[in-house]
């Protein structure tokens, strides 16, 4: 009996010491590598992968993880050792700005991107650094080695993830836009260092606040809020990784803004400018947000990027990133200029954090930012090397040593805030007759006051209520004055500080903005949806909203060829067309909702391929017409095509050549929108330009084709716009000079 006692309690004790193993064990998983690379992306080196997004996202935060069999491109497989980790704070908020009738901006509150984030290093090799994301719409990364940086992203056209060499493309292949940091250079001089890397201590981090502008969503993202949130958090979570990697300082988002139309505050035409119309909007509007610094991300041409010295928890904590791509680097087709988003972003933040450019360090660290391009390879972060010959392909990712030790002396020893991190940071704490303590969450908890939040201060947040102002409840329906925090707890929308309930708008019977196909008319929610028409919301007005998507009309509709298209129909105006469903393949053609419009001219008399099949978010109806705009032939449609997941949508069709067919994508019902990419195949289409930069198909570029762009100098998009940045400027002109010559055969 004792022998049998002591058996069970051994296998007891055995299986508790194995099930703590397993609780502390690694999470393994492998890269399927042996997928079909396109032989455009294996023509650099690249090489396609597949990641099990469901996997990954069964990883908790902090977990070990060995990544096997990862490739870097063609050079072989390596094994990764990394952790999860998050970027954003306890209590970061997301939000959707709004602009309402009454010219307040209010945010309407969104889930956090639903990201995966690794950071970590070669198995084994712990000199190296490798971040990946992965999410719905991102997957994007690098690994760095002593020599050698391989990068981790999505084809913009090609439905692919890809790693590669970036050390080893020819440089001319990445056409590097022109970043300019506009930080005036100054000479710093020489100092002897105060503090080593261990005194900093071993959990601290830079709260940011990131705002963007409409841009930055609507021309890098197709207006997709989505996918423009998951691409922030993955571009702070790079920077973080490269901090936290350099200076032990990691970068955690305390707040993220998106915008989904064109009415954000910003309106500068330069980056410093802009710079100063970002600090004194948030100076003015933004006190209330928990934060060390504030960074704003643009996808508009700006010229690069600017930011204050040595600003952090200062009123000057500000930086301006712009010249966004929307992806990390890759040597595109068609040669569209591009920047090393996490450089400009990384470059920018080091300035606020007390560093200036390495050539303005005395003796400088190196000399490529006054001209002297000698050893222009190699250069850091802080460095003007990208302007040399090779561009950004010239600068790895990380900071000088020389750097590293200002950085970290301005942090310790010239700053006025504790970087600990979160779960050691104090915040306002209220209690009865509004006396406020500043207090961790949980000592606050402890105390039965009510905690504001990470970051904030009794100085400046103070535990006085907001003014209160009209609170809308259930989005149309109930009416309620109160403080913005209270309506925020009751998922409500609140209108703006000394805004009251007479205004009405809370009403079912309020007037906003209804757009009905081109026009726009302020109705009633219920009105405009008899109407036919879509409401956007309380507060909205036809100045500023219904403005319809580029290709939302027949008559503008995207031209294209043989290829895959990325697309968007957020946001985008229903035609209400009405459509013949017995030609349909299938029997589930719906409304035809939110529609788009693309135009394909056949270049062969064959079967062409339509396709939506799994490449699209929302539930697709597919119609495609031939003849006119004024007189529109149906000749097929699909609602949901066979095989295809999600209720999407694909067709095949006989084509003339030469005819002209107008294909409509649009939604099962008005609930249906979203974005993904179309497919046109089956056609062995020649491309529309034999060479870039002859924009007048003659087969040469010369004085003809510089004239062209001189004449239609500053249109909004069009086949002038060879960079398609949305405007025919000099960066076209500067294209065709550069192409100069015979195109090749």
């Amino acid at each position: 009996m004792i022998r049998g006692y002591l058996r069970s309690h051994f296998y007891m004790f055995l299986s508790l010491c194995l099930s703590s193993l397993l609780a502390i064990a690694p999470h393994e998983f492998s890269v399927e590598n042996d997928v079909e690379t396109p032989s455009y992306i294996s023509s650099f080196g690249g090489v396609s992968i597949e990641i099990e997004q469901d996997e990954l996202e069964s990883i908790p935060l902090g977990a070990d993880v060995i990544v096997r069999q990862f490739p870097l491109g063609e050079d072989g497989v390596v094994d990764l050792q990394l952790e999860r980790f998050d970027v954003f704070t306890q209590n970061a908020e997301v939000v959707i700005g709004k602009k309402l009738k009454n010219g307040q901006t209010v945010g309407h509150h969104i889930e956090r991107p639903d990201l995966v984030l690794l950071r970590g290093s070669v198995y084994k090799q712990p000199d190296t650094h490798v971040f990946l994301a992965f999410g719905e719409h991102v997957s994007n990364g690098f690994v760095t080695t002593e020599s050698e940086t391989f990068v981790l992203t999505q084809h913009p056209e090609l439905d692919t993830t890809f790693v590669y060499n970036i050390t080893s493309v020819d440089p001319e292949k990445m056409n590097w836009a022109e970043f300019q940091c506009q930080v005036e250079d100054v000479i710093l001089p020489e100092r002897k260092q105060q503090v080593a890397r261990s005194q900093l201590g071993d959990c601290l981090a830079l709260q940011v606040a990131i705002d963007t502008d409409w841009e930055f969503t609507g021309s890098l993202f197709a207006g997709d809020t989505s996918a423009s949130g998951e691409y922030a958090a993955t571009v702070v979570g790079a920077v973080s990784s490269i901090y936290q990697n350099d200076i032990d300082v990691a970068m955690h988002i305390s707040f993220l803004r998106l915008w989904d139309a064109t009415n954000d505050p910003w309106n500068a035409d330069d980056t410093g400018p802009q710079l100063g119309q970002f600090r004194e909007y948030w100076q003015e509007n933004m006190t209330d947000v928990p934060r060390h610094l504030a960074h704003l991300f643009s996808g508009r041409n700006l010229g690069g990027g600017m930011a204050y010295v040595g600003a952090v928890c200062s009123p000057h904590g500000y930086a301006v990133s712009a010249n966004l791509n929307g992806y990390f680097p890759q040597p595109l087709e068609d040669h569209s200029y591009q920047n090393w988003d996490i450089m400009v972003i990384a470059h920018e933040q080091g300035h606020n954090c007390g560093t200036w450019h390495t050539h303005n360090y005395s003796p400088p660290i190196d000399n490529c930012g006054n001209g002297d391009c000698t050893d222009a390879f190699g250069g850091t972060i802080m460095s003007y090397c990208h302007t040399c010959s090779g561009g950004l392909s010239n600068v790895v990712l990380e900071f000088h040593p020389q750097v590293r030790e200002t950085m970290e002396n301005y942090l310790l020893n010239s700053i006025s805030c504790s970087l600990e991190c979160d779960q050691f940071l104090n915040g306002s704490c209220c209690f009865e007759d509004e006396v406020c303590e500043e207090l961790t969450e949980e000592d606050c908890g402890d105390a039965d006051g009510i905690f504001l939040g990470i970051g904030t201060f009794c100085a400046t947040g103070g535990c006085e209520p907001d003014e209160p102002g009209a609170c809308c409840i259930d989005d149309i329906g109930t009416c309620a004055e109160l403080d913005s925090n209270t309506c925020l707890f009751a998922d409500g929308l609140f209108l703006g500080i000394d805004t009251t309930c007479d205004l009405d708008w809370c009403n079912p019977s309020a007037e906003f903005a209804c757009c009905l196909g081109t026009e726009c008319d302020e109705l009633s929610q219920v009105d405009c949806e008899n109407a036919g028409g879509q409401f956007d919301g309380i507060g909205s007005n036809c100045t500023d909203y219904c403005q319809p998507l580029h290709n939302d009309f027949c008559d503008t509709a995207f031209e294209v060829s043989t290829g895959a298209y990325n697309f968007s129909t957020y946001d985008a105006i229903s035609d209400n067309i009405p459509v013949d469903n017995e030609m349909c393949i299938s029997d589930y053609l719906g409304e035809v909702k939110s529609d788009v419009w693309f135009k394909y001219q056949a270049c062969e008399s064959s079967e062409l391929l339509v396709s939506l099949c799994g490449t699209v978010n929302f539930d697709s109806d597919l119609v495609v017409y031939n003849g006119s705009c004024e007189m529109l032939n149906q000749v097929g449609c699909n609602g949901d095509g066979a095989g295809c997941a999600g209720f999407t949508s694909e067709l095949t069709l006989e084509v003339t050549e030469g005819d002209t067919y107008f294909i409509r994508v649009g939604g099962f019902n008005a609930d249906s929108y979203g974005h993904g990419q179309i497919v046109f195949g089956g056609q062995q289409c020649s491309p529309d330009t034999p060479c870039q930069g002859d924009v007048n198909l003659d087969g040469f570029i010369n004085i003809s084709d510089v004239l062209l762009i001189i004449d239609h100098w500053g249109e909004i998009e069009g086949e002038y716009d060879i960079n398609e940045n949305g405007i025919v400027d000099l960066g076209d002109l500067l294209i065709v000079i550069a192409s100069w010559g015979d195109c090749e055969d």
